[in-house]
Order: structure tokens, then C-alpha cells, then sequence
């Protein structure tokens, strides 16, 4: 069949996810102690995890492979490697190793993630990043993380949505309770990751870094502290919400965010001058009944297509979420995914939008019969 639209050779297909939304609650992170006090908004609990006897892990490399994808960014959980301070879990570690193995097997670029909203306990009792004294516990877990996989992994984010930690915390949606200063705690992130990059080069001088930013949240400018000269790529994400200029009315998603698939567009465009290839994470929309996903992801992608066609380099697309997940302060109400999970009865269910990503992944390109999609 004709395609419409085509993606360059080695464009990077893939799904975002944090290791925490699939593992088994170990009640040594923050957000356990969280979704027991009650801050969920539908009252759900990922302990439910608990009684699930398969690997989700397994399951999203077999779901990547049917969908295509050549690659998977996602994160380790950092106090399930260090449960307590100065205790090291060989064991969590050596399973993030085999999965990141079967990954490359399979022919899936992994691009590990070194922090995704979560903290451990001992860490945030300790005063977290509010203490200067901390840093050094962050830059400990990486070294652990390099001596594991450091020579077997080529992309790495070491923050992911920062800005979105940030804002939500202070305004207790998320649970850290030592984000006060917010610009300071910007600065010591800053740091944090050049240093952090610093140590992934030493390890592997090909390797490729970034740091994610939402495009919906402010706080986070690449232009400051000389941030830029410690990214070989951009990283930006999207799931709602941003401040952009629309002449037709906006639609909502199923958690009350509106959704605009030219928000990319212009963010790429005011990204352009910076002159570094640029990685699409985690986008996507909650839509439980697959109603808007597809439009949403084609518009999406066309819309990546015209950033393509303006010079703008951009490595690839990585989808919000390949299935629903627990999705923080949502619970499991929010649903992103690409396959449907039926937590109670362990069944994965593709929706209509999964199979349509799953050719536009196929054929590298949108096939000329999708675009009724963007009418």
C-alpha cells in the first residue's frame, strides 16, 4: 500500500515506562507510603501487583516485539536496588541487567532512565535533594547502575520530568516532602546531572544523555547553567495540557486535560536553534475507550513528519504507555495504553490504537489509507 508519510531509516519507535508502575510494592519508596495515606484519586493501590504472579517485565518485551518497536525507554527503580541506606539488592539489579540483555537480543535499543518521580524512604528521611550533604547518594546509585550495565547501555535519561517532580510535589500532589526551595532544588538537579553525565562518558564514551522535560511544565530551561553543553540530545514529552494558542476548541481526555496534537510541533520549532537531535518520550493521551488515541497519535506523528521536513532532527517516538498502568496520582483510572490490562484476570487486550501503531511502526512511514485520521 502507498504511504503518505515516511520516517527516516533508523527513526526510534517505542514505548516509555517507569519500573515502578510494574514491580511488586516493596514499601521502601515514597509513593508506597503515599497511596497508603490515602492521596490517590480513585483510591487505588499498586499493591495489587503483589498477587500478580507473572513478570510484567517479560510481558512488555513481548508486547514491544509484536508492535515492532526497536526501542524502550524506561526506568530503574532506585530503592528497590537500595531498599536501605548502604544496602545494595544484587539480586534487582542482576534482573534489570537480563531484561536490558533480552532487550538488545531482540534487537530493542534500551534507553534506561535513571530516575522517574520515585525516591527511597531513607533518602527523602534524610532530607532528599534539600540537603547538599544527599547529592552524593544519587550520584552512588549511578555508580552502582554504570558498574552493572554501563557497558551495555548507550542511551540513558538521567531525570525524567523534572519539572513535573517538582511543581507536583510542592503542591502535594506528588509525595516528596523536601522540595521547598524550588529553585534551588532546580540548580542541584542541574548539578546533579552534569555530574551524572560526566560519569556515564568515563564509562562509555559513545553513550548518548539527556534529561526529559514535559512541555507543559515550565520550571525547566535547557538554556541555563550551561545544560545544554552536557546533552547530546533533547528530550521532551507530552500527555496534556500546555499554553498554546488554538483557534478550534480543545478536546479533553478522560482525566479532564486537554489534548493538542500541534503543542509538539511548536515546542519543536522553538527548540530548532539549539541544533541537537531531539528524542519524543512518553506521549500519549487517556482515552479508556480508544476513542481520540489514534487520531491523536497520527496527528501527532504527521505533525513530527513537518518538523522532519523543516530540518529538525528528531531521533524518535516513544508512546505514553504500551499498556495501562498505574499512573501516579490517577491511580489505574487514567488508561494510556496502547493494550488494554486486565489486572484481575492477567489478560492484555490490543485496542484499535495499538494495532494502528503497530503499522505505522511496521512500515516506518503513515500508510496513505490513515489519513482519515487527520481530518
Amino acid at each position: 500500500m502507498e504511504k503518505n508519510i515516511s520516517f527516516p531509516k533508523g527513526f526510534m519507535w517505542g514505548n516509555t515506562f517507569s519500573s515502578y508502575q510494574i514491580e511488586k510494592v516493596n514499601n521502601k519508596t515514597n509513593w508506597d507510603l503515599w497511596q497508603e495515606k490515602g492521596h490517590i484519586k480513585d483510591g487505588s493501590n499498586l499493591s495489587i501487583l503483589n498477587n500478580i504472579n507473572i513478570n510484567l517485565f517479560n510481558e512488555i518485551l513481548k508486547i514491544s516485539k509484536d508492535l515492532h518497536l526497536n526501542s524502550l525507554s524506561f526506568s530503574l527503580e532506585w530503592a528497590k536496588i537500595i531498599p536501605e541506606m548502604n544496602f545494595i539488592n544484587y539480586k534487582k539489579l542482576e534482573s534489570y541487567k537480563n531484561f536490558i540483555l533480552n532487550l538488545k537480543k531482540s534487537n530493542i535499543e534500551p534507553i534506561v532512565i535513571l530516575n522517574y518521580y520515585t525516591l527511597p524512604i531513607w533518602f527523602e528521611e534524610r532530607g532528599g535533594f534539600n540537603r547538599e550533604e544527599n547529592l552524593k547518594f544519587f550520584t552512588d546509585y549511578v555508580d552502582i547502575i554504570l558498574n552493572y550495565i554501563g557497558n551495555i547501555v548507550d542511551y540513558y535519561i538521567t531525570f525524567f520530568e523534572p519539572g513535573k517532580f517538582i511543581k507536583n510535589s510542592i503542591e502535594n500532589i506528588y509525595p516528596s516532602k523536601n522540595i521547598e526551595k524550588k529553585d534551588y532544588i532546580i540548580k542541584k538537579l542541574y548539578d546533579l546531572h552534569k555530574e551524572t553525565y560526566v560519569m556515564i562518558k568515563k564509562k562509555n564514551k559513545f553513550s548518548k544523555i539527556s534529561l526529559a522535560k514535559n512541555i507543559a511544565y515550565d520550571e525547566i530551561d535547557f538554556r541555563k547553567y550551561n545544560l545544554l553543553k552536557y546533552m547530546d540530545f533533547i528530550s521532551i514529552s507530552y500527555d496534556g495540557d500546555y499554553n498554546f494558542d488554538s483557534s478550534k476548541p480543545l478536546q479533553k481526555d478522560d482525566i479532564g486535560k486537554s489534548i493538542n496534537p500541534d503543542v509538539l510541533l511548536d515546542s519543536l520549532l522553538k527548540l530548532k536553534h539549539f541544533d541537537k537531535p531531539i528524542l519524543i518520550l512518553s506521549t500519549g493521551i487517556a482515552d479508556e475507550n480508544d476513542i481520540y488515541r489514534s487520531t491523536f497519535l497520527i496527528k501527532t506523528l504527521t505533525n513530527l513528519h513537518k518538523a522532519l521536513e523543516k530540518k529538525i532532527k528528531i531521533l524518535g517516538f516513544h508512546h505514553k504507555t504500551i499498556f495501562d498502568l498505574f499512573e501516579w496520582e490517577y491511580g489505574f483510572s487514567a488508561k494510556y495504553g496502547l493494550y488494554e490490562f486486565d489486572y484481575e484476570n492477567i489478560k492484555f487486550h490490543i485496542r484499535s490504537s495499538g494495532k494502528i501503531y503497530a503499522n505505522i511502526v511496521q512500515n516506518n512511514g503513515i500508510l496513505s489509507y490513515l489519513e482519515k485520521y487527520t481530518q
